[in-house]
This record gives C-alpha cells, sequence and structure tokens, in this order.
C-alpha cells in the first residue's frame, strides 16, 4: 500500500502525463522527447519515461523513422466509446442529423471544455461553398454561436473568471471585446433563447446556436448552424433559430428520456 508521499508522487506523475497528451492538437501532431521537456519544464529523463510508459499502454505511438510520437490507437478506441455511448452524443446525433437536412448548412454540436467550445461533433452543407465543420477542434467562447450560446448557460461570475482568464482577443471588426458588452450580449441571449456570431469570429460567416439544457449538470452544450454570409438574410436567421431550438428541445428531451427524466425548457423567438 502506497505511503502519503507515494500516492502524491503517484497522481503527479499521472498529472504530467495527461498534460502530455494535451500538447497534440491539430498543429502540434507529433512530439520529441525535448519539445515535451521543454513544454512541462521537466528534465529530459522524466520526460522520456513518461512517454514510454504511455507508448506501452498504445496511448502514444513513437514513429521509428524520425523518432518523434504521435497518439496511439488506443485513444481512437475511447473516442469511439465516448462518441457512441456519451448520452450527450447518443441524444444529439439523430437531431444533428434532421437539423442538417432541414437546413442544408453546416451543422455542430460543441461542448464546454478547458475555457473554450470544444467541437464533438459536426455535419457539413453539402453546398460547395460552404463553413468548416471543424471537428475535434477548439474555439473561442465569446465570439462563436457555440461559445456564446454555453457562456449564456452559465453562472455570470464564471463568465468573469472564463473572461479573465482568457481575455477577450479580436478576431474581426466585429468581435465584442469589452466585458460588460459581453455581459449585455448574454442577457440577450438569455432573453430569446439562441445565440449570434454575426462574422465575430470568422469574416464572412454567420452562426446561430443555442445552449443544450442538462437538467443533471453534465456536459454544457450547445447545437448551432453555420453558413456563408451570402445565404444568411436576416429573415432566414431567424428561421434557422427555430430549427436550431426545435433541436436543442428535441435533444433535451431525448437526454431526459435517457437519464429517466422529463426536461422541457423552451427558447423565446
Amino acid at each position: 500500500m502506497l505511503n502519503k508521499a507515494q500516492r502524491s508522487e503517484a497522481v503527479g506523475a499521472v498529472a504530467k502525463a495527461l498534460r502530455i497528451l494535451c500538447q497534440f492538437d491539430a498543429e502540434t501532431p507529433a512530439l520529441s522527447v525535448s519539445e515535451v521537456s521543454r513544454r512541462l519544464q521537466i528534465p529530459k529523463s522524466t520526460a522520456h519515461n513518461l512517454l514510454r510508459t504511455l507508448e506501452a499502454f498504445d496511448f502514444l505511438h513513437q514513429d521509428p523513422g524520425d523518432r518523434l510520437y504521435r497518439l496511439g490507437p488506443r485513444l481512437f478506441e475511447l473516442s469511439r466509446l465516448f462518441s457512441h455511448h456519451t448520452p450527450l452524443m447518443a441524444a444529439a446525433r439523430p437531431h444533428l442529423q434532421r437539423l442538417a437536412e432541414q437546413t442544408r448548412e453546416t451543422v455542430k454540436l460543441g461542448v464546454l471544455s478547458e475555457d473554450e467550445v470544444l467541437i464533438l461533433a459536426a455535419i457539413e452543407s453539402p453546398y460547395q461553398l460552404h463553413t468548416r465543420g471543424d471537428e475535434g477542434k477548439r474555439a473561442p467562447l465569446h465570439c462563436t454561436g457555440l461559445g456564446k450560446a454555453i457562456l449564456a448557460a452559465l453562472p455570470p461570475e464564471r463568465v468573469r473568471e472564463i473572461a479573465a482568464r482568457r481575455g477577450l482577443p479580436r478576431y474581426t471588426p466585429r468581435t465584442i471585446t469589452s466585458l460588460d458588452r459581453l455581459e449585455q450580449e448574454l442577457a440577450l441571449i438569455r432573453s430569446r433563447g439562441y445565440a449570434l456570431d454575426w462574422e465575430e469570429n470568422e469574416a464572412g460567416v454567420v452562426c446561430v446556436a443555442a445552449p443544450v439544457p442538462d437538467p443533471h449538470g453534465g456536459l454544457v452544450a450547445s447545437i448551432s448552424v453555420s453558413a456563408p454570409i451570402s445565404r444568411m438574410t436576416r429573415e432566414r436567421v431567424s428561421r434557422l433559430a427555430r430549427q436550431v431550438l426545435a433541436a436543442v428541445r428535441a435533444t433535451a428531451a431525448t437526454l431526459g428520456q435517457t437519464n429517466g427524466h422529463r426536461t422541457g425548457r423552451k427558447g423565446k423567438l
């Protein structure tokens, strides 16, 4: 049995291993021992031991050619389990598909993750000109439809904490960069039930999103429809908002049935 010091050391090693896995993203698909050592500010010997341990459990794989470490098959297996067996994903999938068929625009499901919105699922529009799905990628909260819908579902004090940690960087001339202005926007979202991103994160892109209520306090999620601004009139945005809210209510109802509860919060237009 581990003593207190040994338990603390073991927890610290697990935390370092998880931090290593968190270093991988779309821009950094491979890492060397030296890079891991530099990023985590740990000795190379420690980095090497942690990487070898993660490789032994198939969380990482080292390419024999360039000696760089990449994500391993065990993570793919876990991601498939998450995709197919997490209640939110299972509940949302048919309603995302229906929303995509109704709108013929790009549909996304996002969740709050480390002060960002992580896109769990996306169905891209069949049009040649369409917005990206970006499944598996992260986006800022304060200037995306998915993100603002999530922020509107959080307590005000938590919104302020996230803004203090992350800041409100400008991405386009329309980005909200003032906390007071953001709080006003979130109050409007709560009142009408849906969020709008009108070229706030990316020029030429408009997004309509709404939060998915979860009575059990699980993942804070949102659903969106996005499209090029050339196809987004104010009238169409209102129609898309109604369709997004319908998908959100259907997802929430399915979640409630899955968990043995009923949910019925409705957004307003």
